[in-house]
């Protein structure tokens, strides 16, 4: 026991003696059996943090519903969440407009901003009669703000509003260039404007999250979509907020976490790129067109280990082997944009580049096409590996 406490207050001591400077050493990891020389200045860690969340945090704003009461009564608060603003207007005294503004104009000469912000669609949706108002904390002031658009399946919506002072739009990233271990950060108001502009510190669990959701309350999943999982705290009220990366560029839109006695730190963010995809659908008011293939099929690994999946009903496919992945296509629909392209028997290896591990990853890819576009898809068929390309 005595040598047990030795070692631990040794231990202690050489924390202490690294980490409140910062040291360069080399660390091995035995893991891989690899040397890295690592040069660790917590001081320049931390300004990065403040840097990143200083340069975002201005365009983080408070979105606030109000809902008329029953029996036709008052307005009342009925939600609170946040937004994020990705786009400004300036218009001058003389009448001329134009989007290119920024906080080295001569304000002056400014009779109005406006700007566009994105939330989720339920932070704003009422299912009677509604407005919505934008938080400002900086300046602790309310203004009115319009829903232009929201998506029925994706949890977004935009909303536009005028201000007469400037404030810096986002930068979005790259969200496909996220990988699992990378420093997040959100940004928000959780639990109500009392803690306007929280930031919570954390990493990206995993980049590409796919999950089922029921979008039309029936009780069934209908829609599958993708997420980046992190376990940066986040609370209600951190709806529509940033996750952002340490350049203060956002990486995607919180909207979820899973609440559990047993799970803890699970929160989900639509990915930047999904959001900039749909941003300019949501700003025209339009809902977004999703496609289907017409298809029907049978995911690989559930046709090759059938004793996982009591209570279904396999069928017994022959051809698979050396096939571990894949969804195998068990028909084409004469009236789908599939037909001619896939065939009976093909199995879909990758679709847009991604591995189909499962039929979440296949329909979430599938869902975020929209009409125009073309889906590119690996198959194997007739023991060889092909590209298909099918236009929509």
């Amino acid at each position: 026991m005595k040598k047990m406490k030795k070692s631990i207050l040794l231990l202690l001591v050489l924390l202490l003696l690294v980490f409140p400077t910062g040291c360069s050493q080399l660390i091995n990891n035995e893991i891989y059996n690899k040397s890295y020389q690592v040069s660790i200045d917590i001081t320049e860690f931390e300004d990065l943090i403040t840097a990143a969340v200083e340069k975002a945090s201005p365009a983080i704003v408070g979105v606030s519903n109000y809902e008329r009461g029953k029996l036709g009564l008052l307005y009342g608060l009925a939600a609170t969440g946040s937004g994020v603003i990705y786009e400004c207007e300036a218009t001058y005294k003389d009448g001329v407009t134009t989007k290119t503004c920024s906080e080295t104009m001569d304000s002056d000469q400014v009779m109005m901003y406006t700007y566009w912000a994105v939330t989720n669609r339920h932070v704003v949706a009422s299912t009677g009669d509604n407005y919505i108002k934008v938080y400002l904390g900086e300046e602790e002031v309310k203004v009115n703000a319009n829903v232009l658009g929201s998506d029925d399946k994706v949890d977004l919506a935009v909303i536009s509003f005028e201000h007469t002072k400037y404030i810096q739009p986002v930068e979005f990233a790259d969200s496909n260039q996220v990988q699992r271990g990378n420093f997040a950060i959100a940004i928000g108001n959780p639990n109500g404007y009392e803690f306007y502009g929280s930031a919570t510190f954390g990493i990206v669990s995993f980049p590409k999250r796919y999950m089922s959701d029921d979008t039309d309350g029936d009780g069934i999943s209908d829609w599958d979509s993708e997420y980046i999982q992190h376990d940066v705290a986040i609370n209600p009220g951190n709806s529509g907020g940033a996750l952002i990366n340490i350049e203060g560029k956002v990486i995607g839109i919180n909207t979820l976490k899973l609440v559990a006695e047993d799970t803890d730190n699970m929160g989900f963010a639509i990915p930047s790129n999904l959001v900039r995809e749909l941003i300019p659908i949501l700003e025209r008011g339009e809902k977004p067109t999703r496609q289907t293939l017409k298809i029907n099929v049978y995911d690989v690994k559930v046709l090759k280990n059938p004793e996982d999946y009591p209570g279904s009903e396999v069928p017994t496919i022959t051809g698979l082997e050396g096939i571990d992945f894949g969804l195998y296509v068990a028909t084409v629909d004469r009236t789908g944009p599939a037909y001619g392209y896939l065939q009976e028997g093909d199995v879909i290896l990758k679709f847009e580049g991604v591995e189909i591990k499962n039929t979440q990853t296949f329909r979430s890819i599938l869902n975020n096409i929209l009409a125009g576009e073309s889906a590119t898809l690996e198959v194997y068929r007739g023991e060889e590996t092909i590209i298909v390309v099918i236009p929509f």
